[in-house]
């Protein structure tokens, strides 16, 4: 059966570390995907307000990061992933965009090893719609080649993800939208690493807003496929809900069964990790204890299913 996990945004920072971990435990889930992006929020990054948290020294950001290490172990929670801040490069931001790639992901890739996080969420640079993909393309690699002696050095990898960007009034593909860009991303980067330092984190909600199907993405990731970030919205808005709540019937909705069997037939090992933060803040804070245990029974159910479809 797999395991099932639940990011801590929308839990951490709100509460105390001990009581979070408490709660997540106590809701069912044994995985946890640790938000760090939280600490520098990307409302603040495109508005180009940086605050001082990753100024911190390497030493001090493990003295801070340890109370999460100590719940974890206490709790018997193991981290399937963690999500570095984003946007990584912003056009026009020359500083900030410095700051970020010298000092904010290799930070988060020192602390998701002191943390024991296997895979960190990095969001690749949005620049087709200003540059042209091969731009893009171009800028994402030179980059991330940069990442791979800390990689090696941490025994961590980097998972991309599907993203979408605004386009007027409208939202469209973004970097990694298409699965032969993620596969050409992921092996074009493993093999000048030597060894699997790459791989893709799947983002449902985003497929939704796209309109991709999911049996063909996943199957097309294949073995590239490491982490998830399960959610749902209405097609319209990124809005990170939980599954199964929009439509009047079961098959309305994300295309779930489509995604089981894709992940049945890839041999998916990973963890069911839902990305539902919005729901902490949507339902009030007196259910947050049964809002978690309602997604974990939805993670039971999906589990169920991959392993009996």
């Amino acid at each position: 059966m797999l395991d099932i996990g639940v990011q801590t945004k929308g839990i951490l920072p709100e509460m105390t570390v001990e009581k979070g971990f408490e709660m997540i435990k106590k809701a069912g889930f044994n995985r946890v995907d640790i938000n760090i992006d939280t600490f520098l929020k990307n409302s603040d990054l495109y508005a180009g307000n940086v605050n001082k948290f990753f100024d911190a020294s390497v030493e001090e950001l493990f003295i801070y990061f340890n109370q999460y290490r100590q719940a974890m172990e206490k709790f018997g929670i193991r981290p399937s992933q963690c999500h570095a801040p984003y946007p990584v490069k912003v056009d026009g931001r020359g500083a900030q965009n410095e700051y970020m790639q010298g000092t904010v992901i290799p930070k988060s890739i020192l602390v998701a090893e002191f943390l024991g996080v296997p895979w960190v969420v990095i969001h690749p640079f949005k620049m087709q719609y200003i540059y042209g993909r091969d731009r893009e393309r171009r800028e994402n690699i030179e980059y991330f080649k940069m990442l791979v002696p800390l990689l090696k050095q941490c025994k961590v990898g980097v998972c991309f993800e599907n993203l979408y960007e605004g386009l007027g009034a409208r939202i469209v593909e973004g970097v990694c939208a298409n699965p032969d860009d993620a596969v050409w991303y992921i092996d074009t980067l493993n093999e000048y690493a030597g060894e699997e330092l790459f791989g893709f984190c799947l983002d449902t909600g985003h497929l939704q807003l796209v309109k991709r199907e999911p049996y063909e993405f996943i199957k097309k990731l294949g073995s590239r496929l490491k982490a998830l970030h399960l959610h749902e919205n209405d097609a319209v808005g990124d809005l990170h809900q939980m599954p199964y709540t929009f439509g009047k019937n079961e098959n309305d909705g994300q295309k779930w069964e489509q995604i089981f069997k894709a992940l049945r037939e890839i041999n998916f090992g990973g963890t069911l990790s839902f990305e539902t933060y919005p729901c902490m803040n949507s339902f009030p804070k007196a259910m947050s204890s049964s809002v978690l245990e309602a997604i974990h029974s939805i993670g039971e159910y999906m589990a169920q299913r991959i392993e009996n479809i």
